[in-house]
């Protein structure tokens, strides 16, 4: 896949530089020939490429994290919803390597039974997580916040409600995971607008709120009042250091 990480850079309205760095040092680590002489260093280099790729996962969450992109409870929320999912979709690459990698392995090549089968299949699905899960979803989601033409809604907030939706549809799909829910959480997330314009307008917030105070038993109301109370101690504190 060609990838465009200098132009998205300049048009992403988060900090992506270190996640462009990461993904050159995942790709570098991605085995493009695995033969029966190479196994342990293709090995080293996979599991050294499942740690570039979770530095890209926590750089995404950690650029998200910002006061421009969650100004609202709703967007709290989405923020929430978001790293969970992910977090998810990292146990379950935890899962495959243990099964495919560490279970079975050995360090005497003759008593290993991870052959070159096994470590292609953990490779593909590295490869494959990173291009639906990391670069694609950045990707779309930039040149869709770059079509906004009203200048008021063209915000790092946005950006956070295209990425999401994104996001949650592609690990439904590739990852065969939904959000986890008891026979008690009747709220899905398949209820809400199917588009990122439609979870921005009230409609949409009101829906976010209901679903995370069905799931949570928090009321949202109440976590508003918090969210205030914070914002205001952290203007007040910022007036501080300038004086």
């Amino acid at each position: 896949m060609d990838k465009k990480w200098a132009d998205m850079e300049i048009d992403c309205p988060i900090d992506i530089s270190r996640i462009k760095q990461f993904s050159r040092e995942f790709e570098s680590n991605i085995p493009q020939k695995i033969n029966l002489e190479n196994l342990n260093q293709c090995k080293e280099s996979l599991l050294n490429a499942r740690g570039n790729f979770n530095s890209m996962v926590a750089s995404l969450v950690q650029n998200l994290y910002q006061r421009e992109v969650l100004k609202n409870a709703e967007d709290k929320i989405l923020y929430e919803w978001l790293s969970e999912n992910l977090a998810r979709y990292l146990k379950r690459l935890d899962d495959e390597e243990f099964s495919l990698i560490i279970k079975l392995d050995d360090p005497d090549p003759k008593e290993s039974n991870v052959g070159i089968a096994r470590i292609s299949s953990y490779a593909k699905l590295l490869s494959n997580s990173f291009d639906v899960l990391i670069y694609e979803p950045l990707f779309k989601s930039t040149e869709e916040y770059k079509k906004i033409e009203k200048l008021e809604d063209k915000t790092p907030r946005a950006f956070l409600y295209i990425l999401f939706q994104l996001i949650q549809i592609t690990i439904s799909v590739f990852g065969g995971l939904t959000r986890e829910k008891s026979t008690s959480k009747k709220t899905s997330i398949t209820t809400f607008p199917t588009s990122w314009q439609g979870l921005m307008t009230k409609q949409g917030g009101d829906l976010i709120k209901k679903g995370y105070q069905q799931d949570t038993g928090v009321d949202v109301s109440k976590l508003e009042e918090d969210f205030k109370l914070l914002e205001d101690l952290e203007v007040d504190e910022d007036v501080g250091e300038i004086n």
